[in-house]
Formats: C-alpha cells, sequence, structure tokens
C-alpha cells in the first residue's frame, strides 16, 4: 500500500515537472555552446587517464545530457585546474564538472546538481604504514603531497593551511588530478588527495593495487556543475536547473551513473 502511493506521489512529482518544463520552454531556446574544461593530460603513462576513468565519463554525460536539453552542446577545453576556475570566474569559460560548493566560488558560479557525492581519501604506497588514519598523523611524515590547485579539501583541511602557512610549501599544486597520481606513481610524493571513487577504479589495476591503497577519508560533500555568472543568463540558469530536475525524476540521472 505504502509503495503504491510512493509510486503515485512520484508520478505526479513527474507530472508536474513535464507540466513545469513546458510552460519553461514555450518560447524556442536559441542554440548555445557551452565551454567545458576537461583534464589536462601529458603526464607519467602509468597513471592512466584521468578523462578515461568511468567516473569522469559519467559526469561529462550527464552534463552533454543537460545541455542537450536546452539546446546547447560541449565545447571541451584541456585546462589546468587552477586557470580553469579563474577562467569560469572571467566568463572565458562556462562550466566546470565536479565542483565543491563554497561561498568564495558562488560569487561566480551557479550550482547545478548535485550530481556526485565526493569523498577525498589519501592514497599512499603500500610502504606508508595503513596506521596513519588522520591528516595530522599523515603530515608527522616527511615528505611531500600532492593536491589539485583550487581544489577543496573540507574545513578541516581548510583550517590546518590558515594555522600553518609553512604547510604549502610541502605541497605540490598539480594542474589537475592526472598530474597529481603521475606524481604519485613516480615517487615524487608520499601521498596524494582524490576522490574515493576515482581512486577505487584505480586500485581495480593489478600493477596499482600491489603498490597503493587508501588510507583514509579527509571529507565528504557533494559537487555540482558550475555554471559561470559571466557567461549563462538567469533565464537559461532556470532551464538548466529545471531539466536536471526532470533528468532526476525521470531516473535518467540514476542510469548515467551506472554505466
Amino acid at each position: 500500500m505504502l509503495f503504491n502511493r510512493l509510486q503515485v506521489l512520484s508520478g505526479l512529482l513527474l507530472l508536474s515537472l513535464l507540466a513545469l518544463s513546458n510552460s519553461l520552454s514555450a518560447e524556442p531556446i536559441e542554440p548555445c555552446q557551452f565551454s567545458v574544461r576537461i583534464e589536462s593530460e601529458r603526464q607519467h603513462a602509468a597513471a592512466g587517464s584521468h578523462n578515461d576513468t568511468e567516473v569522469s565519463q559519467q559526469f561529462y554525460a550527464m552534463l552533454d545530457s543537460l545541455a542537450a536539453k536546452v539546446n546547447c552542446k560541449l565545447q571541451p577545453v584541456a585546462l589546468p585546474a587552477g586557470r580553469a576556475i579563474k577562467m569560469l570566474e572571467q566568463g572565458t569559460l562556462d562550466v566546470m564538472v565536479g565542483m565543491s560548493e563554497t561561498a568564495e566560488r558562488a560569487t561566480f558560479s551557479y550550482f547545478v546538481g548535485p550530481h556526485h557525492i565526493e569523498r577525498m581519501v589519501v592514497i599512499a604506497p603500500q610502504s606508508i604504514a595503513d596506521s596513519i588514519t588522520s591528516l595530522e598523523q599523515l603530515l608527522a611524515l616527511d615528505g611531500v603531497i600532492s593536491v589539485t590547485e583550487g581544489a577543496y579539501y573540507g574545513p578541516q583541511w581548510q583550517q590546518l593551511l590558515l594555522e600553518n602557512p609553512a604547510l604549502a610549501e610541502r605541497l605540490f599544486a598539480a594542474s589537475g588530478n592526472q598530474q597529481k597520481l603521475a606524481m604519485l606513481v613516480s615517487g615524487r610524493v608520499i601521498a596524494s588527495f582524490e576522490d574515493e571513487a576515482i581512486v577505487d577504479e584505480l586500485l581495480k589495476r593489478e600493477e596499482l593495487s600491489t603498490k597503493y591503497r587508501k588510507l583514509f577519508v579527509i571529507h565528504e560533500n557533494p559537487v555540482y556543475f558550475a555554471f559561470s555568472r559571466q557567461s549563462v543568463n538567469p533565464a537559461l540558469l532556470a532551464q538548466l536547473q529545471q531539466q536536471w530536475q526532470l533528468m532526476q525524476a525521470s531516473g535518467e540521472v540514476g542510469r548515467l551513473s551506472q554505466h
């Protein structure tokens, strides 16, 4: 009985969203193109291609479907992460995937989603003891840690950076996830911070699973498609938000996340 009621409510919600969608799209939507940042990959081949991971491909498949629903196409642009965030702020880049919502980013970005729950973990060589279970213990070790330039690793990490400015000297600010992992594979850092979904996928490869392991979770939060406030107008934003709700209600988001 309860299940039937839930089905009816779900159906009514979908019908309501469809009705709203039809009213929003009563006027033709002008064709457009979204420039979207992808990884710039020129690093250690053993780290693999971040763009080719299943998780990354899911993100862009969702974005591509969303864009198509508002009569837009994607234009991939290979960029370092830090530069891409600056371009998003300036409006010379339209959208980035996998973005945590922060107060600073909200000043120049619209967030649509979320499209993924990101769990940031520490990945390290097998030589690093699995008894290391906190940032404080990790930082007590000698060596450099690779992070992505401009990435958000949660309030605890932000606080550590504020309290200990010298910590920045121990960090390698990578241009992207692929370079960050390349630093680990080449033995130039003792650990790297990465999305657990990516790590789990990489550790399925025998040549990596025998050499590296996850140590602990740093932070967990939803991530979004971040659209530039400078290049996406409110009317288009409303369409994007509505179409994303429809994709969720219809089960399309769930299907794409399983591929």
